[in-house]
């Protein structure tokens, strides 16, 4: 990621950026506070910060985001809030916060991705996060076969518990 400052935007941008965030924030199901930083945040461009309720929740979406939405490919601003919609669902939803309480953080990201998969509609944005959930199992160290095998046994186990 880049580690100089986003170029300014004019103040009519930055509104159009924040209501687009908002958008699609609320259609994945997010709920709590979205703001948008005008700033990089070497996080990939967006972050979940849990609350001390689900109200209070905070979906950060920085610069970086709309930069790599705008390359075809790359993660849309869809997936990537999506996938910090899946882990306001690991943390919030009654079914999965007790049964997926301490998991590691690699889990988590794994679990985030399927997650997010789930809430947004089949297509590019759905396939991308499973492919990350993917990639992050093999990344630590699962076999190609094993890692489809895992993935496909956790898409349907949370498929049930939404």
């Amino acid at each position: 990621m880049a580690t100089r400052s986003p170029d300014p935007i004019p103040l009519t941008e930055s509104r159009r950026r924040r209501t687009q965030i908002l958008q699609v924030a609320r259609s994945v199901g997010f709920v709590g506070r979205v703001e948008y930083r005008h700033v990089y945040s070497q996080t990939g461009g967006a972050q979940y910060g849990h609350g001390a309720g689900e109200a209070a929740d905070l979906l950060t979406v920085f610069a970086e985001a709309l930069e790599r939405a705008a390359n075809p490919d790359d993660f849309s601003l869809r997936a990537m809030i999506a996938h910090e919609r899946g882990h306001q669902l690991l943390a919030r939803h009654p079914r999965l916060s007790a049964r997926l309480a301490g998991v590691s953080d690699a889990a988590e990201e794994v679990l985030a991705s399927l997650l997010g998969a789930l809430v947004v509609e089949p297509g590019s944005d759905r396939d991308l996060l499973i492919a990350k959930a993917t990639a992050e199992l093999l990344a630590a160290g699962r076999e190609a076969e094993d890692a489809v095998r895992l993935v496909r046994e956790l898409w349907t186990t949370l498929g049930e518990l939404l």
